[in-house]
């Protein structure tokens, strides 16, 4: 039977995750995968996690194994008050201000069915996280993108593409930011730019979406004010996961804003889930109480910091003479590396592969598929420090042959 007859535009229109499908042909045991944005599983603290289950098995068993209210658990909300409240980050309404999702992706499906009409202007940063084109992508907005630098976002050509789109009559709905170590680039928006992009939201009036996903994997440097502790008047929709300061495998995030939007997400939910497990956000609840989060979160910090102190070793040993580029992040999980304008990463991919190291091209961030064409993203979290230092000298030696081709 065909079934391209019976499919809405919506999923025809539906693209698949570069990441998912490189993921898929990394399964070779000599394959060393540079490519997916994933925690270190070595460090989950999987005791810690079976002394919570039982725990909430002997205190919270029927509860936790029934339906939860679609808002979240309540004591967890709480809780999330209090981390956010010692973020700098108000919640005047209390646990009104949060709510919790099936994980920081379903929260941005939520926003693009509640906020983008097909044809809605969608401010961007260039490149961006393609898990969000994924969710947004659904509701067929226009994207414009937004030049960043090593200092994340750059207002001056925010404002330039604010002024075009008003000379064009169009007004974006939001503005999507991942501000702190930035999924793909590594960059964090600096504290000067945070202040000036909130002011500018306010000025243009236009949303601002801040995901928030990495905050927490400082390696070096200040923390920053997040744009939510910087806003005064609920324009900043705040979006954080424990798959990074806990684990993916909860599939447990929030969702920071005023209480009447949230509402709104709320009744969004229920049609998506109804709620999201109680039985996890019962063990997120013992883990915090139990401060187990923070001893995890400083393990990693220090864990993910050496491997990448090895990375940029490595990228300077063997790629260090040569005309590519990359950043150095103070935190989070990627490299972002640029190759020469005139290379093509997408043709090296198979080569890398067949050479047993994987990376994710950098269309795969770019909202028209094909800018960031000789760019790529490498992620030090997952990897051993051992494979950090064989995958790049791999993945070394077939750009450096490419270069002297070309």
């Amino acid at each position: 039977m065909n079934w391209e007859r019976w499919l809405s535009e919506a999923s025809k229109s539906a693209k698949a995750s570069d990441i998912r499908e490189i993921l898929k042909l990394t399964t070779r045991s000599d394959m060393i995968s540079l490519a997916g944005g994933l925690p270190d599983p070595t460090l989950f603290p999987v005791a810690e996690y079976a002394t919570a289950m039982q725990r909430v098995m002997e205190q919270n068993g029927p509860e936790a194994l029934q339906y939860s209210t679609t808002e979240g658990l309540n004591e967890l909300r709480v809780e999330l008050v209090k981390e956010l409240e010692r973020d700098g980050i108000a919640c005047p309404e209390g646990i009104e201000n949060i709510i919790l999702t099936t994980g920081s992706q379903q929260a941005l499906q939520l926003l693009g069915i509640m906020l983008i009409d097909p044809g809605d202007t969608v401010l961007v940063e260039a490149p961006s996280y393609l898990g969000a084109f994924q969710a947004f992508g659904l509701r067929s907005p226009r994207y414009e993108t937004i030049e960043m630098d090593a200092n994340g976002l750059k207002i001056e050509a925010l404002e330039a593409k604010l002024a075009q789109l008003k000379h064009e009559g169009r007004h974006p709905k939001f503005l999507y930011t991942v501000p702190t170590f930035q999924n793909p680039a590594g960059v964090t928006l600096s504290l000067e730019r945070r202040k000036a992009l909130v002011e500018l939201a306010e000025r243009e009036n236009f949303l601002i979406i801040e995901d928030d996903p990495y905050g927490r994997l400082r390696f070096r440097g200040e923390p920053l004010p997040s744009l939510k502790s910087l806003d005064q008047n609920g324009r900043v929709i705040l979006l954080r996961t424990f798959s990074k300061t806990l684990a993916p495998g909860l599939r447990t995030g929030y969702v920071v804003g005023p209480p009447r939007p949230l509402r709104r997400l709320v009744i969004l939910k229920q049609a998506a889930d109804l709620c999201s497990p109680a039985i996890t956000q019962f063990i997120i609840l013992e883990m915090l109480k139990a401060g187990a989060m923070e001893r995890y979160v400083q393990q990693v910090i220090e864990v993910y910091r050496h491997k990448e102190e090895v990375m940029a070793t490595a990228l300077k040993t063997y790629l260090g003479n040569s005309s590519v580029r990359w950043n150095e992040p103070d935190g989070g999980m990627f490299f972002w590396v640029t190759l020469p304008e005139k290379l093509d990463v997408s043709p090296l991919l198979n080569e890398a592969i067949e050479a047993g190291v994987a990376y994710v091209k950098g269309t795969a961030f770019y909202s028209d598929g094909t800018s960031g064409s000789n760019c790529l993203r490498l992620n030090f979290s997952q990897p051993s420090p051992a494979q950090i230092e064989t995958g790049i000298s791999r993945l070394a030696a077939i750009i450096e042959n490419r270069l002297k081709i070309s």
